[in-house]
């Protein structure tokens, strides 16, 4: 894990000298309940649910594409199906994306993202005659789409967007511990910082 972020800043800063943007995001995610393996018990502790999402990315600019490598968050902090107990899961996604994207105003953009993804998932009773924590972990492949809406940077170096995504897991790991992928819909907002912009005098 230390490793992939480590690897991920180092595209981070190459990315960054071309002409580029660094896109932050932060939003809403909608997640259905994580899958379990066969014989599992992560089904009588995790339901769908609600919770956040923060993304950073490098979105390097062509004339009809964006694309970069990329880092997101997100979780599910309401899936408690049993009352005895508070249960939260997330995600963390390392990959890359790429983007088409039109010449208006604001830029329209649709594409997909393609990564490797841990998940946890904690269950922590309310009383102590329930027992102790519980911990789940997975890794995983995932896919992504997007579509969203940015205006220009061109003028003050920043540009604002608004963005929909759909994240689903391509395989599912093993044991009576593990957990994960689950589906979920992110909604978000952003800002992109242009990396080479430079203010006229």
């Amino acid at each position: 894990m230390h490793r992939g972020i480590g690897i991920l800043i180092v595209l981070l800063l190459n990315h960054a000298a071309l002409s580029s943007q660094i896109v932050a995001t932060t939003g809403y995610a909608n997640s259905r309940r994580p899958d379990a393996p066969e014989g599992g018990s992560v089904d009588s502790y995790f339901d769908a649910g609600g919770g956040y999402a923060v993304g950073v990315r490098v979105d390097v600019d062509r004339e009809l594409f964006w694309f970069g490598p990329s880092f997101l968050f997100w979780n599910n902090l309401t899936g408690d199906p049993h009352h005895n107990y508070n249960s939260n899961y997330f995600q963390i996604e390392l990959g890359g994306r790429l983007s088409a994207r039109t010449r208006t105003i604001p830029s329209l953009y649709g594409g997909i993202g393609l990564g490797y993804t841990v998940a946890h998932g904690e269950v922590v009773p309310k009383f102590e005659e329930f027992g102790g924590e519980l911990d789940f972990d997975g890794e995983f492949p995932t896919a992504s789409i997007h579509v969203g809406a940015r205006t220009p940077s061109k003028t003050h170096g920043i540009a604002i967007l608004a963005e929909a995504s759909y994240h689903v897991g391509l395989d599912t790991p093993t044991g009576d511990r593990a957990i994960g992928p689950a589906q979920a819909w992110l909604i978000q907002i952003g800002v992109g910082f242009d990396t080479r912009f430079s203010p006229e005098r």
